[in-house]
């Protein structure tokens, strides 16, 4: 039997912070004391997660407290907000320090937050969610996504005592999934170049 759950809650009243990226065209050209930090890109969210940290751009990054405020923390979920919307991702503790491109909102939920940030993420990865903030959002000559668009999206808060075993549910499922497709991809791939062996310019001459 389900345990009660509790009413769903606007966005903004669990998460720490909700803030964009980094709009990378105001940053100095030729900062000082700046060094060099990973950018995500919005194609760099694949199916729900993101490229691995040595396949980021890189880029000049003064170090300063504003900017400080803008590296990204394991566990931060990113909103893709311009261009493809609604693409997700969690950070990993690899990622830790990068940052994100203006074209993402960022949600930190923090430490003590009532919703895991896989919970968040694959909430916001259901077909009806995208759908319920999508009708949102003001068709313009290029869509987007405001802040004000998240923090005020109800999301449902399952009891703490089983969130844990979402998420490993969660997990598993993803693993099981890219597991899925590179098997297949490896498959797509043989064929492709059985077919080639066949077919090869050489055996046409």
């Amino acid at each position: 039997m389900m345990e009660d759950r509790s009413p769903p809650v606007m966005l903004k009243n669990i998460a720490e912070t909700l803030f964009m990226g980094v709009n990378v065209g105001r940053l100095p050209k030729t900062p000082q004391g700046a060094g060099t930090v990973p950018i995500i890109h919005v194609k760099d969210v694949i199916d729900g997660m993101l490229s691995a940290v040595d396949q980021l751009e890189q880029i000049s990054f003064p170090d300063t407290p504003q900017n400080g405020r803008q590296r990204l923390r394991p566990a931060d979920v990113l909103v893709s907000a311009r261009g493809t919307l609604m693409k997700c991702a969690v950070v990993p503790q690899s990622h830790w320090g990068a940052v994100a491109s203006a074209n993402f909102i960022i949600v930190r939920l923090g430490q003590a937050a009532a919703l895991r940030p896989e919970l968040l993420w694959a909430y916001l990865r259901q077909p009806a969610t995208h759908a319920r903030i999508l009708s949102r959002v003001t068709s313009t000559a290029q869509s987007a996504l405001n802040i004000r668009d998240l923090e005020e999206l109800p999301i449902p808060l399952p009891p703490n005592s089983i969130q844990s075993d979402l998420v490993r549910f969660i997990t598993v499922a993803e693993e099981q999934y890219r597991t899925a497709v590179n098997c297949a991809r490896l498959r797509q791939d043989e064929a492709m170049e059985m077919v080639a062996q066949y077919m090869s310019a050489a055996h046409a001459i």
